[in-house]
């Protein structure tokens, strides 16, 4: 049966979800406030006099302040778009608390709006570094629930990357199970209320993608030496005719190796995106009718949406961790590949 405890918990994540005044929206930078023009008097006589000049400068100053805060705030992990409804996080709450006696905002509110992408990555580290060192400790044999979930991912994920790469798999399986992981908690963190999906932002995603790249084409220098890489980056050719064609399908393998890690980061980045702004898109519309009532929460349009960007943010994952799979197996000796396969 569902404890108490268990039942409340629940009540209190329903309610914050569909709370505008917990979950307020990132508000774009071109809804903060009026343009100077707009709040200056436009009489002659207010134009005729000069110290005006300088009162319009400092709204405009101010006006420029607020809309560079609003705009990393909504903006610096995904991609400048405006217009776009977003929950509010944590961060970004918090750094509406610093600000001068002038309503502007200081080194602090900067700086965590800028690095609101890195915070809630560091955030996602810390819950799986804790997690496995909790079952490392604690682990039996006789598994418990935590230890029983953690060999079951790692036990899943293996198998998985061994029917690709076969026996390579166990040399590779620590750094693709640990990105599709972090990736898969990044993803689920935006679904919980005042929290934040970093892998919603282009340069969380193309970081990933940057690093995948990197080491898939060490490993191709590393197993198939330097003249080998560039042989297998020119097709392989074997005969004089083929050896021709290298002349064109080595830039071609240049630029798809530059392409990969592109594809990757814009695929996560577009559907980790897409489903915070539907999700927020259905709080505001929650809340919208309720909003002559008075009622401090809404209707939780959003939950059919979250259920769904669940699902897809787990095949998002697992789609960025076997395409990244693929990248490695193709840059193997051939011969170890077929080796595999046979296998």
């Amino acid at each position: 049966m569902v404890s108490r405890k268990k039942l409340l918990l629940a009540a209190i994540l329903v309610l914050a979800a569909s709370a505008p005044a917990a979950n307020g929206l990132a508000g774009s930078s071109q809804h903060t406030e009026p343009a100077p023009h707009e709040q200056q008097p436009a009489t002659p006589a207010a134009q005729a006099e000069s110290h005006e000049a300088p009162a319009g400068e400092a709204v405009a100053a101010h006006d420029e302040a607020r809309g560079e805060v609003h705009g990393e705030a909504h903006g610096a992990g995904h991609g400048e778009e405006s217009g776009v409804a977003h929950l509010a996080n944590l961060v970004g709450i918090a750094a509406g608390f610093f600000h001068d006696a002038q309503g502007q905002p200081t080194a602090v509110a900067r700086f965590l709006l800028r690095f609101l992408d890195p915070i809630f990555s560091g955030v996602t580290a810390i819950l799986l570094l804790i997690f496995f060192a909790r079952v490392y400790v604690r682990r039996s044999l006789y598994p418990g629930r935590w230890q029983m979930l953690a060999e079951l991912l790692v036990g899943g994920l293996f198998r998985l990357f061994e029917i690709i790469l076969g026996p390579e798999a166990r040399r590779f399986a620590p750094y693709l199970g640990t990105l599709f992981l972090f990736i898969l908690v990044n993803n689920l963190l935006g679904l919980i209320p005042l929290l934040h999906s970093s892998t919603s932002g282009i340069n969380t995603t193309a970081a990933l993608a940057i690093c995948t790249f990197f080491y898939v084409q060490g490993i191709g220098i590393k197993e198939n030496g330097l003249l080998g890489y560039l042989h297998h980056m020119a097709g392989s050719p074997r005969n004089p005719l083929e050896w021709g064609f290298s002349l064109l399908l080595f830039p071609l393998h240049v630029l798809g190796e530059f392409i990969k890690p592109l594809s990757l980061s814009l695929r996560l980045f577009g559907n980790i995106f897409g489903e915070d702004a539907l999700v927020a898109t259905m709080v505001v519309l929650g809340a919208g009718l309720f909003a002559g009532a008075h009622i401090p929460f809404g209707l939780p349009l959003q939950f059919p949406f979250v259920f769904l960007a669940m699902l897809t943010s787990t095949i998002q994952a697992l789609v960025f961790a076997l395409l990244s799979t693929v990248y490695i197996a193709l840059m193997l000796p051939h011969e170890d590949h077929e080796e595999a396969h046979g296998h």
